[in-house]
């Protein structure tokens, strides 16, 4: 069955040309549209397997729509899709529960494989965006030396070179040209990553990977 894509977005235009991406996609299907929080909350509340939320909406923040959907029984998948790039945006929408965070200049092309990249537990962010969390993430408290970690211990020599380049905030298309190996394969990484780390997004990835010494800045 087609992966159920919610869309909340103000704009009429943008709002229609993502649901034609989204009814083009042999594994996706449009569930509902929503123009703004009220009616985007409604939205949310009959289970799609992915949102795809707009931060800027006429009657509050997709923030809000992010919050109620992290908190339900079987959440769904969350994507920001905005012109909203700077830092308090990011850190506000990553830490509601934002799975991915894309800006609107992303390319057509790549949106579908994105979205099937989040709900396959990736984490797609821009790479303006990532910039703004590795910032961040330099400047939280460090341990003077990392602690030995078990979980940390069985990353793979090959799992600690995606985690670089995950850092630097390349795609996992971009991750699988670098590494000549398959954007499934990536996916497949990154799963064991996200495991092994007992984390639940690319941003924790790169910031425990960080913590426990896998990886350097």
């Amino acid at each position: 069955m087609p992966h159920r894509i919610a869309v909340i977005e103000d704009d009429p235009f943008v709002r229609r040309h993502l649901a034609r991406l989204i009814d083009a996609h042999p594994e996706l299907q449009l569930m509902g549209e929503a123009g703004g929080v009220s009616a985007g909350l409604a939205l949310a509340a009959k289970g799609a397997d992915l949102i795809i939320v707009d931060l800027g909406l006429p009657d509050g923040s997709g923030l809000e729509v992010i919050r109620t959907a992290a908190a339900l029984p079987s959440p769904p998948r969350l994507l920001v899709l905005t012109v909203f790039g700077d830092e308090t945006s990011v850190v506000e929408a990553v830490g509601a529960g934002a799975d991915g965070y894309l800006l609107k200049d992303s390319a057509d092309e790549t949106l579908c494989a994105d979205i099937l990249e989040t709900l396959n537990g990736g984490s797609p962010i821009s790479a303006s965006v990532a910039a703004y969390l590795l910032r961040r993430m330099r400047r939280a408290p460090q341990p003077a030396q990392p602690e030995p970690c078990e979980s940390a211990a069985a990353v793979t020599p090959r799992e600690v070179e995606l985690l670089n380049l995950l850092a630097r905030g390349l795609s996992y298309r971009e991750v699988a040209s670098a590494l000549s190996i398959s954007h499934h394969t990536v996916g497949a990484h990154v799963k064991a990553i996200y495991r092994k780390l007992a984390v639940n997004s690319r941003s924790e990835a790169v910031f425990e990977a960080v913590q426990t010494g896998l990886i350097q800045l």
